[in-house]
């Protein structure tokens, strides 16, 4: 089994960033608060489609819930996702508990921009197990070209309307 620490050399990646004049801190919140009752921001039929799925196929998919802290650490469970790294307002790195053929993380890092800008970037990581799991990625790729450009969004959008409240 591939180790999900060693994500940065996943052969297959997709992923999307946005800017905002929202400060990093809010950004981060948004990154933080992910999963759970607040769902994906984003395109949520398809996430739970993804889920649905997985629990046809006896994984944990509709296990959903999330600490009630927003200072997550490792080995923290969201939906049927586990908190593999936090650096707080940089990296958020969370591993894919789906059954899938291969190893997936799903990455937020949330940075200082130009003018006073946040940028976020989600960022998914992928290393397939055997045909499979390339096979598993070529499907969902259109759906990460749409998603993640969508989230990021979402993201810079929710932490707008926090610091403007």
């Amino acid at each position: 089994m591939t180790n999900p620490l060693d994500y940065p050399r996943f052969p297959f990646r997709a992923g999307a960033s946005a800017t905002t004049a929202a400060p990093l801190p809010a950004v981060w919140e948004q990154c933080v608060s992910i999963g759970g009752p607040n769902r994906y921001y984003y395109m949520n039929p398809l996430w739970s489609l993804r889920e649905s799925l997985d629990a046809l196929l006896g994984g944990r998919g509709l296990s959903r819930g999330r600490p009630l802290h927003t200072d997550l650490r490792p080995g923290d469970v969201i939906d049927s996702w586990r908190v593999l790294v936090v650096e707080p307002q940089e990296r958020l790195a969370l591993g894919f508990g789906m059954k899938a053929p291969g190893t997936g993380v799903l990455e937020f890092t949330v940075q200082p921009h130009e003018r006073r800008e946040t940028q976020v970037r989600v960022t998914a990581y992928w290393s397939p197990r055997g045909v499979p799991g390339r096979m598993y990625w070529y499907a969902m790729e259109p759906a990460h070209a749409v998603l993640f450009k969508g989230l990021a969004r979402a993201i810079c959008r929710r932490a707008e309307r926090q610091f403007a409240g």
